[in-house]
């Protein structure tokens, strides 16, 4: 008698048992919240004589197409973990494309803004680079995580108009999320 209808009945038999706990495991992932805290890297300092600045832009994401998320409060780290800024003591601020700013701090469903340092940010000396911003969310129901992502850049700059030039260089990477609250 023949083992091999044995064995690929047990195999068979395996398969739908792995593919069920897999297949069960997917609800544990569930990543959506309610609230939760996003931590960047960044930079805001002048080099070269003044002539070139590097400075950092953070693109917020509302990936909800039918809930806002409401941005709560924006505190900025320097090196050394002294506050730079705390939007809970110093107001909101605006954002450069308009989208949250004094008056409104709740990403629409679908909805995209941009923070950048050079404005808000005095230009820190090698010893309080680089820097950390720490960002407070909330959101009515369960949402897919408020998405940060941080843009160093470097730009030629004036050093007597302060004007800043064409672009020397550029990187980007992923905020971290540190903590979720269903």
């Amino acid at each position: 008698m023949s083992k091999r209808p044995f064995i690929v009945s047990l195999g068979l038999l395996l398969s739908l048992i792995s593919a069920g706990a897999l297949y069960a495991e997917d609800g544990d992932h569930d990543f959506k919240a309610r609230r939760g805290t996003v931590r960047c890297g960044g930079s805001n300092f002048l080099r070269l004589s003044g002539t070139e600045v590097q400075f950092a832009t953070y693109l917020f994401r509302n990936f909800s197409s039918t809930t806002p998320i409401t941005v709560e409060r924006l505190l900025f780290f320097d090196a050394t973990g002294s506050v730079l800024f705390d939007s809970n003591s110093s107001g909101f601020p605006p954002f450069t494309n308009g989208v949250l700013g004094p008056v409104d701090q709740e990403l629409d469903p679908n909805q995209s803004a941009q923070l950048d340092t050079v404005p808000l940010l005095p230009f820190l000396p090698e010893t309080q680079r680089p820097i950390q911003l720490e960002i407070s969310w909330s959101a009515p129901e369960r949402v897919l995580p408020l998405d940060v992502t941080t843009i160093r850049l470097a730009r030629q700059r004036d050093p007597v108009t302060f004007l800043q030039g064409p672009e020397r260089s550029r990187d980007h990477s992923d905020c971290k999320t540190i903590s979720l609250r269903r």
